[in-house]
């Protein structure tokens, strides 16, 4: 007795803030691995919740009171058997038997190599869904743990993948944790008084999350930590807007007779929808501190017109304005459009993007350092180190989720305090917009202006391209033009690339190709070539996805359309059905719950709350770079009420 008492003395407990490398199985290739997870220390690593988890029963043998229901069953390997099926798929099954003899079975698809995995005599346990065939039990979508992990209660829980790492040996490294780390060093801070009551003893939370005995358990840990996130995020967003409305602004006020020269180089009238935009955006051109304004609105809703008139507010003041766009193609289209709609104004229009020749970059370089009105269209060059404002008034950045938070920050400090207008045509979720651009007040356009139809989605199968070929021949015969996407450039032949389907079609159809690996002027040459007919159909990648405006575009074909996100799709069935005559788009591929979604609305903000729910925030408009990546308890989604609660509490301590 006193000697496993003197052996257990002798365990050491790890400090929280140690790296990885101090725990047993964790060396440098497999920190490097999690440290892409935001997971460098002890502490990060018991604070990498599982991601969902759901109720199950625990059983000492397969039971029918427990069919069709989640269980957890420890049983021994009896043998695995490797069976091949049509469409050269294989199908191990693992053989089991539970602690009284009643067999049951696991089946795993596509994974040969999981029968040299199981051997016979081994103890595992395997949760699943219960199902029963004949007098046979098996479980359904199984998922067999080591017997050593011990797990109890009445929760599954599921971690997020992390590439490089096994799911077993995540969890068992978490165990290790639970159990050696020195709780006396942990410390966190206290929540705010509004939300105190959801304090509790933290080794005990910790303790919830990664080894509930119950779902009530674990959703009252989850509780806490996720009220911890949306404090954290809070706070930041109120710090920001505070250091924002505490800076000196460049006050533009518009009068009548500015107005008037604004409303003349606008070839068309505001929609009531664009007009009230603008005259928020005005209203806060004129205050004492910079202007931070994120303008969202559904495809075809005319951002565009709303962020030029604000921008000729700032120009007729002699200052810069800065429009940030995510493609070259896009800093192209807009550079394009309005050199046209100020000719002659006195503003000089300038383009920088990547491509350009370093002479040329150099001379606008030294252009831009000079006083005076200037309309500067660009990518990501623009807030690289060589490019210095003379008086940077405003900063347009166009389709935010394309732009970390860090990116538009650099952009911004390019000035003295400028204004600044996000823009998005991917409508936000609530939730996102409170905590992403809680900093920034939001306009919204929902109206679209005369003549911009809502374009339907419809699903085509892969085996039924034909229809989708028929589709086009039917366009092109009505002399409407047609856009075919594809998600890769495919020069090397890959399958659903650009080339291939430009080779395919060519023959049918007079085809052009356009895609990012072009040089500027061919890709330019193909796209006037569309834009004036002389042809039919352009094929190219993702850089359509905005800013190619072509009334006669009838038909948006999109290949492989399961390998594009909703807001990718949305985008790119805006782009058709913009002149006289009604849109088409077609979804190729599998069916998808993202196609699904697109298919059944056309709701751009409808569609912003699914792809958020489908997804996940991780993931969803550029949040990786924006601190959301970091959530591991709070579910942006299903917590709006409890995010509704936390706000108001940092309020009322701020």
């Amino acid at each position: 007795m006193a000697s496993r008492e003197s052996a257990e003395a002798k365990v050491e407990l790890l400090p929280p803030g140690a790296p990885l490398t101090e725990l047993p199985g964790i060396g440098p290739k497999v920190a490097e691995r999690l440290a892409l997870s935001r997971i460098s220390t002890l502490a990060d690593l018991l604070g990498f919740f599982p991601r969902r988890y759901r109720e199950l029963r625990e059983l000492d043998a397969p039971e029918d009171s427990a069919l069709a229901q989640l269980v957890r069953l420890r049983g021994t390997v009896r043998g695995t058997r490797l069976a091949f099926l049509p469409g050269r798929r294989a199908m191990v099954t693992v053989e089991f038997a539970a602690g009284d003899g009643t067999p049951f079975s696991a089946a795993f698809f596509n994974q040969p190599w999981l029968r040299k995995t199981y051997k016979a005599g081994d103890a595992r346990i395997v949760e699943g869904e219960l199902a029963k065939k004949g007098t046979r039990y098996s479980i359904k979508q199984p998922k067999i743990l080591a017997a050593s992990l011990q797990p109890v209660g009445e929760v599954q829980l599921r971690y997020a993948e992390i590439e490089g790492v096994a799911a077993a040996r995540l969890v068992q490294w978490i165990g290790i944790l639970l159990d050696r780390t020195d709780w006396t060093k942990f410390a966190l801070p206290p929540l705010p008084l509004l939300l105190r009551e959801h304090d509790a003893d933290l080794h005990t939370l910790v303790l919830a999350m990664h080894r509930p005995a119950s779902v009530a358990e674990h959703e009252r840990a989850r509780t806490h930590f996720a009220l911890r996130e949306a404090v954290a995020l809070f706070r930041a967003v109120e710090v920001a807007r505070r250091n924002r409305e505490q800076r000196p602004g460049l006050p533009c006020a518009v009068d009548a007779a500015l107005d008037l020269r604004i409303r003349g180089r606008l070839p068309f009238v505001l929609t009531d929808d664009q007009e009230a935009a603008v005259q928020q955006l005005r209203e806060r051109l004129k205050g004492k501190s910079p202007m931070g304004v994120l303008l969202q609105g559904d495809v075809g809703t005319g951002k565009t017109a709303v962020a030029v008139a604000t921008a000729l507010a700032v120009l007729a003041r002699g200052h810069q304005v800065a429009f940030l766009a995510p493609t070259e193609l896009l800093a192209e289209q807009h550079y394009a459009l309005v050199r046209r709609w100020l000719a002659e104004s006195g503003v000089r229009v300038e383009l920088v993007t990547g491509s350009q020749k370093p002479a040329d970059k150099r001379a606008q370089f030294l252009r831009l350092a000079k006083p005076g009105p200037q309309f500067v269209f660009g990518t990501h060059v623009l807030f690289s180190s060589g490019v210095e404002f003379a008086q940077l008034g405003l900063v347009v950045i166009d389709e935010q989720h394309r732009f970390g938070v860090d990116q538009r920050m650099a952009l911004i400090q390019k000035g003295q305090d400028p204004h600044v207008l996000v823009m998005t045509a991917t409508p936000i979720p609530r939730t996102l917009a409170l905590t992403m651009f809680g900093d920034l007040d939001v306009v919204t356009l929902r109206q679209r202006p005369p003549g911009r139809r809502i374009v339907r989605a419809f699903h085509v199968a892969t085996e039924a391209f034909a229809r989708a070929l028929r589709s086009i021949t039917r366009a092109v015969a009505r002399r409407g033009r047609v856009f075919v996407v594809c998600p890769a450039v495919g020069e090397d032949g890959e399958k659903g690339g650009a080339v291939r389907v430009h080779e395919a079609l060519q023959k049918r159809f007079s085809c052009r190709l356009v895609h990012g690996r072009l040089p500027t002027r061919e890709r330019q040459e193909a796209l006037d070539a569309f834009r004036d007919g002389r042809c039919d159909v352009l094929i190219g990648t993702t850089v359509l996805e905005v800013g190619v405006d072509v009334a006669e575009a009838v038909l948006m074909v999109v290949v492989a359309a399961d390998r594009f996100g909703i807001a990718t799709l949305h985008q790119l069935r805006g782009r058709v059905g913009r002149g006289r005559r009604r849109g088409l788009c077609l979804l190729c591929g599998p069916k998808t719950e993202r196609i699904t979604a697109l298919c059944r609305t056309t709701d751009g903000f409808l569609l912003a709350e699914e792809d958020l729910r489908i997804r996940g925030s991780g993931e969803l408009l550029g949040t990786q770079q924006s601190g959301f990546s970091e959530l591991r308890a709070l579910d942006p989604v299903e917590d709006f009420e409890l995010l509704m609660r936390a706000r108001a509490a940092v309020k009322g301590t701020s």
